[in-house]
């Protein structure tokens, strides 16, 4: 895995740049992350209203997409703001369209090699689709604390579970919330994890995070504490290991208002001087 390190970028830093992939042609992408070696992506996706595939066809890789704004019909289903999907390699997408327009959040394990097929030649998938509307689902109280002694954060599972080695779950934690004292130890994962702020605030050891906040962390990097003064919504993303938490026996401060001294890789260097902060008023 040659995945750069990335904690934390604001996508609103990052230009549009029209899609290089001809599955998303007509489309605008930014890319969150990439690795250089199998292709594997993360991105958000801007489709422009009235876009439609140019023909039937199928993705080599799994494609899963969290809808952050408007609606995307694919086989002739609307999954609006909020719906979460999973297509495995092979799907048949005999039609993909935005009516109105959408952004959506979009990931792929590899390089997502489009094939064209005609409707009678289209691949079998192997795997079931996921679908589900995450507005809709109750939220579950989280069993392992990712801040040591407080209590409040919740979840929703959209794919896998915390014992798979593939997980994505909306997480969302209460507001005013801080490690005691503003002193915690940091914690570590043996899995990938990435993350995509939907709303809120959160406080790290490497700035504030607002709406658009995004992170992609290698395993056994220490990281936080964490806190949020409003609160915050999540979409985390895990691989390659089950979600267990190890903490550090060192404990780190922290503010809240901290410095944002982002891990970038060099393509992104100019980021570290160009802290990004919604405007309040």
């Amino acid at each position: 895995m040659a995945r750069a390190h990335v904690e934390y970028l604001q996508s609103q830093s990052l230009p549009w740049q029209p899609s290089p992939w001809p599955h998303l042609a007509g489309c605008h992408t930014k890319v969150l992350s990439r690795d250089p070696v199998d292709g594997a992506v993360s991105l958000l996706v801007r489709f422009p209203a009235g876009w439609q595939n140019a023909s039937p066809g199928y993705l080599s890789t799994s494609e899963e997409m969290f809808v952050l704004e408007g609606a995307l019909d694919v086989n002739g289903r609307r999954w609006g703001q909020d719906c979460y999907a999973w297509f495995p390699p092979g799907f048949a997408h005999s039609s993909r369209g935005a009516p109105d327009g959408a952004v959506a959040l979009v990931f792929y394990d590899t390089e997502p090699n489009w094939t064209v097929a005609g409707a009678s030649s289209l691949a079998v998938a192997s795997e079931p689709t996921i679908f589900v509307d995450a507005y809709e689902m109750p939220w579950e109280a989280v069993t392992q604390r990712p801040v040591p002694g407080i209590w409040g954060p919740a979840q929703k599972v959209l794919r896998g579970d915390l014992d798979s080695d593939s997980l994505t779950m909306l997480v969302a934690f209460p507001a005013h919330l801080h490690p005691e004292q503003w002193v915690g130890p940091q914690e570590l994962h043996a899995c990938t994890e990435e993350l995509f702020l939907l709303s809120g605030d959160c406080l790290s050891n490497t700035g504030q995070m607002f709406p658009g906040a995004y992170f992609w962390r290698p395993p056994g990097i220490a990281h936080g504490p964490y806190g949020s003064r409003g609160g915050n919504l999540a979409l985390l993303r895990t691989q390659g290991a089950p979600l267990t938490m190890t903490w550090t026996s060192h404990e780190v401060g922290l503010a809240r208002t901290p410095q944002y001294q982002p891990v970038l890789p060099r393509e992104l260097g100019a980021l570290r001087t160009r802290p990004w902060r919604p405007q309040q008023y």
